[in-house]
């Protein structure tokens, strides 16, 4: 903080500064009234909240508040603070409103004071101006830029080097040019084979090392996490596009394994070999909190990996043909990539309907019928423990309360109960965003012309967006289906693979048809995603990849610890990459 401010910055007006935490500011609150007030607040993130109690206000003397900054926030201020909330429609003993602009480490006043007619006067200034959170994440993001190019000049000027010093070593013996005239007919044998595609490696390496630094703490940034309940934020993007691009691998393995003439059966017990072993993974992983029975979490990341990987794997297997012509008839042929999967796409729309009715017609006690919010304080807390409705419902029934997660994303705002994002029924759609990924990769095996693979995605995305916006009705709370990760609602199944279909298509065109990017340093980590997952959440408190200095207070010092972090995790996987070491489960 003290490289953005000036060195006094420590202390002001006998405020500690280096006391607050992030997204924290000090408000000096003065009443000159003779009896106590209360202050309650409203977060602009708690949709359809009541205001909650904060704190009381002494008469005639000063109080110091210490306030959160991260969202905007409306306050009130009450003669009677005898409830704990109180209805926002419900405005009897309120003798002030407020919508505050606030900022990090910032120091600001507010005056209650009487006038001569008997209203009351709130006055809110700022002695001391928060400081811009927004400056570190541009001065690491022009660092990183600065970085990757000087490895960039630096790894061109070594390729041109090599090529030179070639050049000069090829004519000095026979032998070594018969040689290199035996490399150069390997090589041009090498160029008719089919090459692995690094726009799929670099999209699930751009997918790892995002959820590493999103897990890392992204330094400490709101829109950068999970958004609280409805909402799509950069770190809700990561683990759909992670099984999305899975899902574009299939196809590509099962139809190169039934050109080996492999039996389906030893397909099938494969798939199911590496859908075991992901949930166990995942029960591991679990534990490494304590290797508690009665409490252990029994989904997971992981543990969701296995099972959809396990189910869409198996449609791919037994529903895809060993051999296939291709249609003369040219509407037909232009759409022979869907045509082909049209068993699965009718397995799909079952899938689909299943959860829908599933969400909206299953009665759930004491709650209303397909009910999708976030239960707590949300409507007055008259819906407490519906957390996510059917979805909530049926986790908690199979798996037992004490068996899903804890710590949703929704309980600090809205004080909502045990909720598992990655439960069962959110299993069933997330099947569907698997096969989304089987259609793209379906489309990259039938089409060889890059133009044809790259008009198809972009109108895969396109149509999958504007599914989801007519769902949500482009509306963060007010849709039909908002966009929501914990539900892994059908809206956000289409957002996050009209995005995921765009990603790819950009992949693909820098990295495979243009060759402008190598997908450095992506391509890297993505050849190792699952040691990335793995190893990064086994040594999520180890040193070197994380560490605390001081206070660790700062959004700079947070961002560099995660950026450090995140790098150290590319570095293994450079590291792996060229010892060719490549785990496949």
């Amino acid at each position: 903080m003290s490289w953005i401010e000036d060195p006094g910055w420590r202390e002001f007006r006998g405020l500690n500064l280096s006391n607050l935490k992030v997204d924290q500011a000090y408000v000096n609150v003065t009443s000159l009234l003779y009896s106590p007030l209360w202050l309650y607040t409203l977060s602009d993130e708690c949709y359809k909240c009541p205001y909650s109690r904060l704190t009381s206000i002494p008469p005639r003397q000063g109080h110091i508040l210490t306030i959160e900054t991260k969202h905007r926030a409306s306050w009130r201020l009450l003669l009677d603070g005898s409830r704990e909330v109180i209805p926002r429609q419900n405005r009897s003993s309120v003798i002030c409103e407020l919508e505050p602009s606030v900022g990090e480490f910032g120091v600001y006043d507010l005056v209650i004071s009487g006038t001569e007619s008997g209203d009351v006067l709130c006055s809110m200034t700022t002695a001391k101006e928060p400081v811009n959170i927004y400056l570190p994440l541009l001065v690491c993001l022009l660092g990183l830029a600065l970085i990757w190019l000087i490895c960039t000049l630096v790894s061109s000027g070594i390729r041109k080097w090599l090529r030179h010093r070639n050049r000069i070593i090829e004519p000095t013996s026979g032998s070594q040019s018969a040689s290199f005239s035996d490399g150069k007919v390997s090589s041009q044998q090498q160029t008719t084979q089919k090459r692995r595609l690094k726009c799929l490696d670099t999209f699930r390496g751009i997918a790892i090392v995002l959820m590493i630094f999103v897990n890392d703490g992204a330094g400490g940034y709101w829109f950068l996490e999970h958004a609280t309940w409805n909402g799509l934020q950069l770190a809700d993007l990561l683990f759909p596009w992670f099984m999305w691009i899975m899902g574009v691998c299939i196809p590509i393995s099962v139809k190169s394994q039934l050109k080996r003439n492999v039996p389906r059966h030893t397909m099938f017990f494969g798939a199911f070999r590496r859908g075991c072993i992901l949930f166990l993974l995942g029960l591991v992983l679990n534990s490494s909190w304590g290797p508690k029975l009665q409490n252990l979490r029994l989904f997971g990341v992981l543990q969701r990996f296995g099972i959809v990987y396990f189910f869409v794997a198996t449609l791919s297997i037994f529903l895809t043909c060993r051999t296939y012509r291709t249609p003369k008839v040219p509407l037909v042929a232009a759409t022979q990539d869907i045509l082909v999967l049209l068993p699965q796409w009718i397995v799909m729309a079952g899938v689909v309907a299943g959860h829908c009715a599933l969400t909206f017609y299953l009665i759930v006690p004491d709650c209303p019928k397909g009910y999708l919010g976030p239960g707590g304080v949300q409507d007055n807390g008259q819906f407490r423990g519906c957390i996510g409705g059917a979805t909530g419902y049926l986790d908690r029934q199979i798996l037992g309360e004490s068996h899903i997660y804890k710590r949703p994303t929704a309980r600090e705002v809205y004080g909502s109960g045990p909720f598992d994002p990655e439960g069962i029924v959110g299993c069933l759609l997330s099947v569907f965003q698997v096969f989304l990924g089987v259609q793209a990769g379906t489309t990259l095996s039938f089409y060889r012309d890059w133009k044809g693979r790259v008009t198809r995605w972009i109108i895969w995305g396109t149509v999958a967006g504007v599914l989801a916006g007519v769902l949500c009705l482009a509306s963060k709370e007010e849709g039909w289906i908002p966009v929501n990760k914990n539900l892994w609602s059908l809206s956000f199944v289409l957002a996050t693979s009209c995005f995921a279909f765009y990603l790819l298509a950009v992949c693909y065109l820098l990295t495979d048809v243009r060759g402008w990017w190598s997908g450095a340093p992506f391509f890297y980590p993505g050849m190792n995603a699952t040691i990335m997952y793995v190893g990064h959440s086994v040594a999520f408190r180890m040193f070197p990849w994380h560490w605390s200095l001081q206070t660790m207070n700062t959004h700079f010092i947070l961002l560099v610890e995660s950026l450090w972090g995140t790098g150290l995790w590319i570095f293994v996987a450079v590291w792996l990459y060229h010892i060719k070491f490549f785990l496949s489960l």
